[in-house]
């Protein structure tokens, strides 16, 4: 059989595509992005074959026409029809981005086996739409089932790295020569780091320091040089402070984590759940539909999380909330055991099950 996928835009809808590609073989998969989009690096570097349609961004207003609006994308459904001719699948696979919605689309008017996977617990208007196009929805979260058709939503959970759930957290210290009988704080904010994590952190430093505490903090590979530049001239930064541009072995900084802090994007919260790490989330306030609250808040509901509002997050208030955590032993391994219920790492095998089947039909 052979497959296509759809992602692009953003890192968060590439990976987990990736994810699934990799749990469909034998079949083969074909992938369809954009040329500016990050798929035109990540998706061939994984050794995947990438094709490319014209797309935009979606025009936003509402209106009757809204469902045809999603799909026309600068000729890209007139593209997307071409290609999958050419391609002969026998199914399609959205996970968002630009080039989603007329791939979708061209799959649908072709009579193809359409499916989507929606990551957050409340889906944006793209994909529920999509969805009424679909055979099936692939669900991060059960929250997210009320927003689309009744009988077409399966619960997989979001596909990610099969070796984020497997990482080597012993060796993580050891190589970042951190102790291993200390507590270690993880702080994040995504390949491009969170400013205001950051700066929360660096007021932080001197409490939690003091607490005797570790800390790993992924910057961002753009903010690295200004976290470095707070540090005043013939300054150390304190033992145990572990600032980082980017953390290459995920799995082994969950692994070795006793806390997680970080945004709440939904392949963010797939990996901290597949490892099994309380969290404090703190959502990027400008997510459209403000979706990473509410993924955030799926976890806060389980048991697994606190959450902080970004606009209340300062050093003081991340100081309290992580010496709170981590001087409680007992709340932090109800957390986790709440956090690894809601992980699956098994996602992509099931996304890729269900794929296999709809493509039989």
């Amino acid at each position: 059989m052979k497959f296509v996928i759809a992602a692009g835009g953003t890192g968060g809808h590439v990976y987990p595509a990736l994810s699934v590609a990799r749990a469909l073989a034998p079949h083969a998969v074909v992938f369809v992005g954009t040329r500016q989009g990050p798929e035109a690096e990540i998706v061939p570097q994984a050794g995947f074959s990438l094709r490319t349609i014209p797309a935009r961004k979606l025009d936003r207003r509402l209106g009757p026409g809204a469902l045809w609006s999603l799909a026309v994308s600068a000729g890209g459904v007139v593209s997307a029809v071409r290609l999958l001719r050419a391609e002969r699948a026998q199914a399609v696979l959205g996970t968002g981005g630009y080039a989603a919605a007329p791939v979708v689309f061209a799959a649908w008017l072709l009579r193809l086996p359409v499916a989507i996977l929606e990551g957050d617990a409340h889906p944006g208007r793209a994909n529920r739409l999509l969805g009424r196009l679909a055979r099936r929805v692939f669900l991060a979260t059960a929250a997210a089932q009320a927003h689309f058709p009744a009988g077409c939503t399966v619960v997989t959970g979001l596909p990610i790295r099969l070796e984020i759930a497997r990482g080597d957290g012993v060796g993580f210290r050891r190589l970042h020569g951190l102790d291993p009988a200390r507590r270690l704080l993880f702080l994040f904010g995504g390949s491009r780091g969170a400013q205001r994590l950051n700066t929360a952190l660096i007021d932080a430093l001197p409490a939690l320091a003091a607490a005797g505490i570790q800390i790993v903090h992924q910057t961002g590979k753009e903010n690295y040089e200004s976290v470095r530049g707070q540090i005043a001239p013939g300054e150390e930064w304190p033992a145990g402070y572990v600032p980082v541009p980017y953390v290459e072995d995920m799995a082994g900084a969950l692994a070795a984590a006793d806390l997680v802090v970080c945004r709440a994007g939904s392949s963010t919260l797939a990996e901290v759940t597949a490892a099994g790490k309380p969290a404090i989330l703190v959502p990027y306030p400008y997510a459209v539909g403000d979706h990473q609250t509410h993924n955030a808040r799926a976890l806060v509901d389980a048991g697994a999380a606190v959450l902080v509002p970004d606009r209340e997050l300062d050093g003081a208030r991340l100081a309290s909330e992580v010496g709170a955590l981590l001087a409680d032993g007992e709340r932090r391994t109800r957390m986790a055991a709440a956090s690894l219920a809601l992980g699956r790492p098994d996602a992509a095998a099931r996304v890729a099950v269900e794929l296999v089947q709809i493509a039989g039909k």
